[in-house]
């Protein structure tokens, strides 16, 4: 499940007195957070309406006018109590939030991500951070495919967009620290022409990321099996991501590593993204190893199949597999087309003798069957067209290939062989935004060529700003799901809603809670539900609390063998 983010920028611990007239100059160890908090002072106005004013005030020293990309040595003139008075705070959140993703999506694939291309259109899950999009564009003066920044070789002065209306952000989970935007070499001013200081070095564009997490699962009860109810796991991601000066290629790579004290099959090293890009005017090309997301639902992603599930990481579908690929996108007012071969296919990864969460008889992996003879070999393709349209954001794709979900064949030993089937599906994912409301659908036609079935996820997600007079901001979802398969279907939800909410304290330490409930519409006493809440220590770690529950009293359930797999799962996180 996403969680809401807001600002996951932490204070550095840097104040100036309101009374003084300027910031700065800024360096690398200031954060956005910081600076708005010096801005601001005492005064009764909320961060995002001091971002905004700050930028409004310093157009010259915010690059390609996101807030997040601040120009290293740059002076900011504080704006005055009216000015942060005059900023609407609703959508001055809108804005920082979608600026904060389009500098994320930048730093990682290059300008180009804010153009439509595949990097403003994947879901980027790196051990237990998650880095989502496609986001809908705040309309703040932005065209619908954004301009490449202005890089700091040459620093124009853009004009400072009037904070129209336009529709909240997508949720996300928290990220990381982010340095302050200002790493690029400071500008002097000669002769009326800009010039850098000197000549990065290639190694100044090599950007590193470490991430270590711990992680401890308290089931309720024993499992069915007699497993045991602690089961601690650790985590290690490591980034590595350079950008040629010219800003025409990069490379990523980001390997993973897990290890399981229990379950020798969560026991993972993996490569998450390994890739090779580039671009030109208009088209993207992506080689290698990486994370695509697809969808806007909540409680389920039934359109997402690029990427195969790493299932024992997190039931709820969101951490995948690296999937290899060769990319290629085209993008323009016409919209994004997005096309994908895929020439190697991952198993899912599925429970242990030792592990819980899993079926009642020991699945064989390394005997899996496949009913393509090329087996992991076979080469799948697929296929997405996106479109903007004013608020409605609207997605058709087209998948044919090994399904990343598998069947499994009963054995005469007692035991289990996953089956991987070849598939075609046709998806449609739509996203309406109207006001504080976020209309979401998908739905998916898929056949095996013996069978076929339809799937369908949609529903809202309503937003309340400023609850009771607070900075808390209160969500409200709800989502019906539907399989044409019924009690024949590999999914839960077959004819389930799904109700929730989501809190977010707007805090610098990024506190949020999201609380939901399946409940079978079929079997009154069949339900599943789920906790997710984090918040930060200090500017290097995050502390995460999950929890689900499932209950049911039919046998017929699929969470009939999950009713003694209760748990509540801490987590800690350290970047460094």
């Amino acid at each position: 499940m996403r969680l809401t983010q807001l600002l996951p920028l932490l204070c550095s611990g840097l104040f100036w007195p309101l009374a003084a007239a300027e910031l700065g100059p800024v360096s690398a160890k200031d954060t956005l957070w910081s600076l708005a908090k010096a801005a601001r002072g005492d005064a009764p106005y909320s961060m995002y309406q001091v971002i905004i004013a700050l930028q409004q005030k310093n157009p010259r020293a915010f690059i390609g006018n996101n807030v997040h990309h601040v120009q290293n040595g740059a002076v900011l003139q504080i704006p005055t109590t009216a000015e942060i008075a005059a900023v609407d705070p609703e959508l001055a959140r809108q804005k920082v939030e979608a600026d904060e993703q389009l500098w994320r999506q930048l730093q990682r694939h290059g300008p180009r991500a804010q153009g439509g291309s595949s990097s403003a259109t994947n879901r980027l899950i790196a051990g237990q951070q998650k880095f989502v999009s496609p986001f809908p564009q705040v309309q703040t003066g932005l065209s619908a495919t954004p301009a490449t920044p202005a890089t700091p070789a040459t620093p124009a002065t853009p004009a400072t967009p009037a904070i129209v209306a336009a529709a909240p952000a997508v949720p996300t989970a928290p990220l990381p620290p982010l340095k302050t935007p200002a790493a690029q070499p400071a500008i002097v001013q000669s002769q009326g022409r800009s010039t850098t200081t000197s000549a990065p070095h290639w190694t100044d564009r090599l950007q590193t990321n470490s991430t270590l997490g711990l992680e401890s699962r308290l089931f309720a009860k024993q499992g069915l099996q007699q497993q045991a109810r602690v089961q601690n796991s650790v985590n290690f991601l490591q980034e590595w991501y350079w950008q040629a000066e010219d800003e025409s290629h990069s490379w990523t790579f980001s390997p993973y590593l897990r290890w399981d004290q229990r379950d020798a099959e969560r026991h993972l090293i993996d490569i998450r993204q390994a890739f090779w890009l580039t671009l030109g005017q208009g088209w993207e090309l992506k080689l290698g190893i990486d994370q695509v997301f697809w969808g806007v639902t909540e409680s389920q992603h039934l359109v997402d199949i690029v990427n195969q599930t790493d299932f024992v990481d997190n039931i709820d579908g969101e951490s995948k597999l690296g999937q290899p690929m060769l990319q290629f996108n085209l993008f323009g007012d016409f919209g994004n087309l997005q096309t994908f071969v895929l020439p190697y296919f991952r198993q899912r990864t599925l429970p242990g003798v030792n592990g819980r969460l899993r079926l009642p008889l020991i699945v064989e992996q390394d005997k899996a069957v496949f009913a393509s003879d090329d087996k992991q070999q076979h080469i799948d393709w697929a296929l997405r067209y996106a479109k903007q349209i004013d608020q409605l954001d609207i997605g058709l794709s087209y998948f044919q290939g090994t399904s990343r979900e598998p069947g499994y064949i009963p054995t005469a030993q007692g035991t289990l062989l996953p089956y991987y089937a070849q598939i075609k599906q046709w998806g449609l994912d739509a996203q309406w935004i109207v006001d504080s409301w976020i209309w979401k659908l998908e739905t998916i036609r898929r056949s095996d060529g013996q069978s076929h079935y339809r799937a369908l996820t949609g529903g809202f997600e309503y937003s309340m700003v400023g609850v009771w007079d607070s900075d808390f901001d209160l969500g409200w979802l709800m989502e019906y799901q539907y399989d044409s398969r019924g009690m024949n279907a590999t999914a839960i939800g077959q004819r389930d809603l799904f109700i929730g909410t989501r809190l977010a304290w707007n805090d610098a330490a990024g506190t949020e809670l999201l609380f939901g409930i399946a409940q079978d519409l079929d079997d009154s006493g069949s339900r599943s539900g789920l906790l997710e809440a984090s918040t930060r220590y200090n500017n290097n770690v995050r502390l995460r609390l999950d929890a689900w529950f499932f209950q049911t009293r039919s046998p017929e359930q699929q969470i009939w063998w999950l009713r003694q797999d209760d748990y509540l799962q801490l987590g800690i996180d350290y970047y460094f």
